[in-house]
């Protein structure tokens, strides 16, 4: 098995290495607390080997950033632990996680978008020059969206790399909900730009939306057809 350092530079992550941080992605570069008290474990791994096998990378931009405080951050964190275990299943990882920021200011109102529209405007206006998806967590949320609000919006099937200043949705977008609902709303987002359709006829499912899923902690499952089509995308890569 590759070393931990040159599969870290392999995910474009050198210098002096926290692993928590720098190589899982974990903001705060400690283990973020499970909602129910349950233990939290990583594995180093197995990690190292599913950067060798296919893998993508997801740039966190906290929207809003300066409303964000610790408790929000413990909920990205939560989710980018989450991410890992949901992927893992059909044996794709999650590489390098980064973390970027639009502050209030910048984000001129769309820190706190009402309309869907807002959020395409969102991932119009910001994108990081990078091979990762652009996921923006959005601090103040309020979308209306049928008897209920909006969870989250993506770009389906999203752009590849050197595409997302395209017009259109170019990212993934989500709100803080809370770390269990946050976390399963990043990894269904992520599916869609990844190709993955809605299944709200199988309510265990990933792709279920959270209105119809039996459990939101619990209804993450990926199948292998679903891990084929992620690995079909031009976001995916097993160049290390």
């Amino acid at each position: 098995m590759a070393s931990l350092r040159a599969l870290a530079g392999c995910i474009g992550v050198n210098g002096n290495l926290s692993v928590l941080r720098d190589f899982f992605g974990f903001f705060r570069g400690v283990l973020p607390p499970d909602p129910t008290g349950a233990e939290v474990k990583v594995s180093l791994r197995r990690q190292l080997g599913l950067l060798q096998g296919e893998h993508f990378h997801v740039n966190v931009i906290a929207t809003g950033v300066d409303s964000f405080v610790d408790a929000d951050d413990v909920e990205v964190d939560y989710a980018i632990f989450k991410m890992r275990n949901v992927y893992n299943q059909v044996s794709v990882g999650v590489g390098r996680v980064q973390h970027f920021g639009i502050t209030v200011a910048q984000a001129g109102g769309l820190d706190a978008p009402t309309t869907k529209d807002q959020l395409e405007e969102l991932t119009e206006n910001w994108s990081v020059d990078n091979d990762g998806i652009d996921l923006f967590v959005v601090h103040d949320m309020n979308i209306p969206s049928g008897s209920g609000i909006l969870l989250g919006r993506s770009a389906v099937d999203g752009p590849c790399p050197g595409d997302k200043d395209d017009k259109g949705m170019s990212g993934s977008t989500s709100g803080l909900w809370g770390s269990e609902q946050t976390a399963r709303t990043v990894s269904h987002e992520l599916g869609h730009y990844l190709t993955l359709e809605h299944r709200n006829s199988s309510p265990t499912n990933l792709m279920c939306q959270s209105g119809s899923a039996s459990s939101i902690r619990n209804s993450i499952v990926l199948t292998s057809g679903q891990g084929d089509d992620v690995e079909d995308h031009c976001m995916c890569r097993d160049d290390c």
